[in-house]
């Protein structure tokens, strides 16, 4: 699959490093470069028009975030996605989602529970990135108004690694088992209850929420185990 080239990297070494990171990073999780793909660092230098060094602090990043893998005298990959792992994340999202839940009730401003209002329709040319935007920026918003920024960067930081799993999904949702208004019902549910300050129902339809989404994330991926 052919890869756009980014613009013009800035002759600034911070800027430039970031730059490829940022780059690098942003084609694993749109699925331009798909789990297991080997990666060297020569040829991405001379993608990029780099040296091997900001290519290098890029990949080790990427390492530490589980996004790539160290091949011994060969390179890198790009990490493959397991099913333990996948279930893990949404296990961890679920936890989270849930706190934040609990938050928003108890915190929120009424101001800041209008601003869900948003979200209560999809409409396609809203969203440069379709569904997949929207949905990132519904779980976004909710992360924000929950008011505790730790549980915020840990949920956003989650919400990235796990697009690539969502990706490969998304296809279960617009095609054959059912559509996006499915899931655009249950974000309405969902701000609902948090405006009407139920916490109890707003944490039980954000588990099955998550849990809905893990199911078929992890159908997708057996699927395509069983396709390989």
């Amino acid at each position: 699959m052919k890869i756009e080239e980014p613009a013009a990297f800035t002759s600034g070494s911070r800027l430039l490093r970031e730059t490829v990171y940022e780059q690098i990073r942003a084609d694993i999780l749109s699925l331009k470069l798909a789990p297991g793909t080997e990666m060297r660092e020569a040829e991405l230098a001379a993608r990029f028009n780099v040296s091997k060094s900001p290519v290098r602090d890029a990949l080790m990043r990427l390492e530490r975030e589980s996004l790539v893998i160290t091949l011994p005298r060969q390179g890198y990959r790009v990490a493959p996605v397991s099913l333990s792992d996948v279930q893990d994340m949404f296990h961890l999202r679920a936890a989270l989602e849930r706190a934040c839940m609990e938050r928003i009730v108890r915190q929120a401003s009424d101001e800041q529970l209008a601003s869900l209002e948003p979200f209560r329709k999809f409409e396609r040319d809203a969203w440069e990135g379709g569904f997949i935007d929207y949905n990132r920026a519904f779980h976004r918003k909710l992360a924000e108004i929950a008011g505790n920024p730790r549980m915020r960067d840990q949920l956003n930081n989650l919400i990235d690694q796990m697009e690539r799993v969502v990706l490969m999904s998304v296809n279960r949702v617009t095609q054959g088992s059912g559509n996006t208004s499915v899931l655009v019902d249950e974000h309405c549910h969902i701000i609902d209850m948090l405006q009407q300050r139920q916490v109890k129902r707003a944490e039980r339809l954000a588990e099955q929420h998550i849990a809905a989404a893990g199911k078929r994330v992890s159908e997708a991926i057996s699927r395509s185990i069983i396709a390989a």
